[in-house]
């Protein structure tokens, strides 16, 4: 991701931004008088007469500044000048997935490119529908690869993403630490018409004085709402809204991880009762923006540098990282760090939005450039997937497809490099994936609502789901001797396969003599409705 020190690639990185001012019939010397004339010589803004030479030689890169300059003067977009310069800003969402966050945080489902292509899928036959639990492989194939930005109709626009923290899981079990969850936003009337004193069905992603947290509530009178924990100890508070809480949105879909399901823990402040306070509108300068971020995350700055380290380790360049005393000196001071890396940081371990810190900076991206850079100045290679890609922006809608894209109501694009990390395979496969839309809750309590699993088949030796809870019990895709496939918890008793349902909510075990039944593999990942 980074750029590299090497002489050979700063020479062509220097003549690559060469040849992107060149497209605009523009050279260094033009666009540099006219960052002088837009924002002054002394700005930050400015683009010195040596930065090609600059570019040559040494670890050098722009600033956030100098990169928005020649977006403005360019006409490109802002984030490919940084793809450019080597900072993909994709690996914002990709990270807060991968490493470990003590809060609830809401993911920047916004960076995608626009001009990365995809693999696409079309209906296998004549399959109108499936029953039960089917592999996608025999329903689905690949089809020729597209632009995102020809399956525009099929993003979830509106739709936010957070992801379950450590030490703030209101709702657990329903909701386990690591789940990625997606929130439909609706009026403040809508949602007030599904909650009760009793409590509401619905699971809802608050906005309070400590952050945020996914769990269900009630109301108690006088516009206030009390928040409920359903296993773990956590602290029942009243909030007037909207003066101290905020209804962000409705909960509707949970992509649970089931790798490693650990019990999470309760934060010492979320445990005893505590006094809400008034929420106060977002900073307008990045130290009040970084401090508040930072504490709503519950981190010290021993632990927010911590995170760094973990941030520069996986993306291979020092410069991601951030020592204590320069993340206090950045929100005590409020001065912005000259390198974007920085700003990388900023966004993973504080659950901030890219968007937000350009606002703070008063870089406003509607006076940016806004045209795609042509990808042969890029010096991005162009994936092979490309040659083939579709030219059509015509998309199936029916049969199995259209019932699946129905049922999910919007495609989460963002987490497509993701799937690694969800689910433990290096290279997921169609074999892996499983629609298990006809399931409901017979098979398990945690399959109600499901939609898709992901399945490890290497896995096929049942672990003892005995003595674990509900939550923690391992799941696993059977395939029966007469061709059809279940999924539950299962066992293995003496020659037999104990497969363990619960019809009605009540458990019973169904049992197989082994060559009745096989196991196809373990579930890794799991993608079910929650409303």
């Amino acid at each position: 991701m980074p750029p590299t020190s090497e002489a050979g690639s700063n020479t062509k990185l220097a003549e690559r931004a060469k040849s992107i001012l060149a497209s605009k019939n523009l050279t260094l010397h033009k666009a540099s008088q006219r960052s002088a004339e837009l924002f002054g010589r002394s700005s930050p803004h400015y683009l010195p007469h040596n930065l090609y030479y600059d570019l040559r030689h040494g670890s050098f890169s722009p600033s956030l500044f100098q990169v928005f300059a020649l977006s403005r003067i360019s006409n490109y977009r802002v984030t490919d000048w940084l793809r450019v310069f080597g900072f993909d800003v994709e690996v914002i969402p990709r990270l807060q997935l991968q490493l470990p966050s003590r809060r609830t945080v809401l993911l920047d489902s916004s960076l995608d490119d626009p001009g990365a292509f995809l693999p696409w899928l079309r209906n296998l036959g004549t399959s109108a529908s499936a029953a039960g639990v089917v592999p996608l492989s025999q329903v689905l194939e690949w089809t020729k690869p597209r632009r995102l930005a020809s399956l525009g109709e099929l993003q979830d626009k509106g739709f936010l993403y957070a992801k379950i923290g450590t030490q703030d899981a209101f709702a657990f079990p329903e909701l386990l630490a690591g789940s990625i969850v997606r929130v439909r936003p609706e009026t403040k009337g809508d949602m007030a018409g599904r909650i009760s004193g009793e409590g509401s069905k619905d699971l809802f992603l608050i906005e309070h004085g400590k952050g945020l947290c996914c769990c269900q509530i009630r109301t108690v009178g006088g516009g206030q709402i009390a928040t409920i924990s359903t296993q773990l100890p956590y602290a029942q508070v009243e909030f007037k809204v909207p003066e101290e809480a905020r209804l962000v949105g409705v909960v509707d879909l949970e992509i649970r991880s089931l790798l490693r399901p650990q019990q999470p823990s309760v934060a010492k402040e979320l445990a005893k009762r505590w006094k809400p306070e008034v929420l106060s509108p977002e900073p307008s300068q990045l130290g009040p923006l970084l401090r508040r971020a930072r504490l709503r995350m519950g981190l010290s700055f021993r632990a927010a540098s911590a995170i760094s380290r973990e941030v520069a380790n996986l993306l291979e360049d020092e410069r991601y990282f951030v020592a204590p005393g320069s993340l206090s000196d950045y929100e005590t001071l409020n001065i912005p760090p000259r390198h974007f890396h920085k700003m990388v940081t900023f966004c993973v371990a504080y659950s901030l939005h890219l968007h937000r810190i350009f606002e703070t900076l008063h870089l406003r991206l509607q006076d940016s450039g806004y045209e795609p850079i042509p990808h042969l100045l890029t010096g991005r290679l162009l994936p092979a997937m490309a040659e083939t890609a579709a030219r059509t922006d015509e998309v199936e809608r029916t049969g199995f497809i259209g019932e699946l894209l129905a049922e999910l109501r919007g495609v989460p694009f963002f987490l497509r490099e993701s799937l690694k990390e969800l689910s433990g395979l290096a290279r997921p496969s169609m074999k892996d994936f499983f629609w298990i839309g006809r399931t409901g809750s017979a098979f398990h309590p945690y399959l109600a609502g499901g939609l898709l699993a992901v399945v490890n088949r290497q896995k096929k030796k049942p672990n003892d789901c005995g003595s674990k809870p509900l939550w923690q019990q391992p799941l696993y895709v059977i395939l029966k001797r007469d061709g059809t496939y279940i999924c539950g918890c299962c066992s293995r008793e003496n020659n037999s396969l104990i497969v363990h349902s619960y019809p009605g909510g009540v458990h019973r075990r169904e049992q197989f003599r082994n060559r009745d039944a096989e196991v196809i593999g373990k579930i890794v990942t799991i993608v079910r409705r929650l409303t």
